[in-house]
């Protein structure tokens, strides 16, 4: 009997796991691509580097996005910083002041930080310029 409890919990835990990592928020391209030939984009990883107010002439602001391929494992990477417009000391800015609670642009029933993230690159059309490569399509899934 105890056995049988814990391969339920187990294939219990599974299944909950492959049906939250299909709901995740990702980004659905409007134009799959040829190779890596993903579909899909999905957050990875972001990293925030504030600016250090000690040195003021520098700005060392920045926000580093890895997304990665769902259907392919293949990584974009996308970077605002001190050259790219907004700057990354702008968005950290805006993002310490900001209420995600509520839908951004109209254009969405949640409030997330990926979705504010996704609109940027992909509504906004930042992506060719901040990942390097072109990223249309739209925002899919559920906030976790």
């Amino acid at each position: 009997m105890r056995k049988f409890i814990i391969s339920l919990f187990i294939i219990l835990s599974l299944l909950t796991v492959i049906v939250l990592k299909a709901t995740q928020e990702r980004i659905l391209l409007t134009v799959p691509e040829s190779l890596p030939n993903n579909v899909n984009y999905r957050t990875e990883r972001i990293i925030l580097q504030e600016d250090d107010p000690g040195t003021v002439s520098v700005d060392e602001g920045s926000i580093t996005i890895q997304l990665a391929g769902v259907e392919r494992p293949s990584a974009v990477t996308c970077i605002y910083n001190s050259s790219s417009n907004p700057t990354g000391t702008f968005l950290l800015v805006a993002l310490n002041k900001s209420n995600l609670s509520s839908a951004y642009a109209a254009n969405a029933t949640t409030g997330s930080l990926k979705q504010r993230i996704f609109h940027r690159l992909v509504v906004m059309g930042e992506a060719p310029v901040i990942c390097g490569k072109s990223l249309a399509g739209s925002l899919t899934g559920n906030p976790q």
